[in-house]
């Protein structure tokens, strides 16, 4: 997990993280059963990367093109109030997300999967995406997780940045007591 200086930079100013659900924070594959009823697999361990990066001070956000009862389950469980579903032009999210906290897209980060991705991939401090993404999004971004979408890659993210702005110690040590 060794990034550029330049990099470096633009982690440090990373204030809120933004993640794209299908193909990130999951595997990307959508199940329904016989009633119509969607399942979707999350890591624990991505969820708990969420969650440090909150106790290190940057807070987190979804936007995904798609609408999900189970997507909205997941982001209450982890205190995700940003929420931003059904969104096919993910830049007017951005900018949504934007206008409602005050922060510039240069202080956030945000980590995609596919082409839908790339107009806000382009627009943040901190771009980054699975190992499993598309080329066009592998070629656009900052960083490329070694861990696929669903299986550990929002956790590995979520290091880079606490560890890189220099709080890892401080979220650590809330463990070691």
């Amino acid at each position: 997990m060794t990034v550029s200086p330049t990099v470096a930079g633009k982690i440090k100013a990373v204030k809120l993280a933004i993640f794209d659900v299908d193909g990130v924070l999951t595997d990307g594959r959508i199940i329904f059963d016989a009633h119509g009823t969607e399942t979707k697999f999350f890591d624990v361990k991505d969820g708990h990367g969420i969650k440090l990066l909150m106790r290190s001070g940057v807070d987190a956000a979804i936007i995904t093109a798609r609408e999900s009862k189970v997507v909205q389950l997941r982001a209450e469980d982890l205190g995700i109030s940003l929420v931003y579903q059904g969104m096919k032009d993910k830049k007017a999210a951005l900018e949504n997300i934007s206008a409602r906290t005050g922060l510039p897209p240069s202080a956030m980060a945000y980590m995609g999967d596919d082409i839908i991705d790339l107009p806000v991939l382009r627009r943040v401090g901190f771009s980054a995406a699975v190992s499993d993404a598309v080329q066009e999004v592998k070629e656009a971004v900052d960083y490329v997780s070694g861990r696929p979408g669903g299986k550990g890659a929002v956790r590995e993210l979520a290091e880079l940045i606490i560890k890189v702005q220099g709080k890892w110690d401080d979220v650590m040590s809330q463990f070691l007591r």
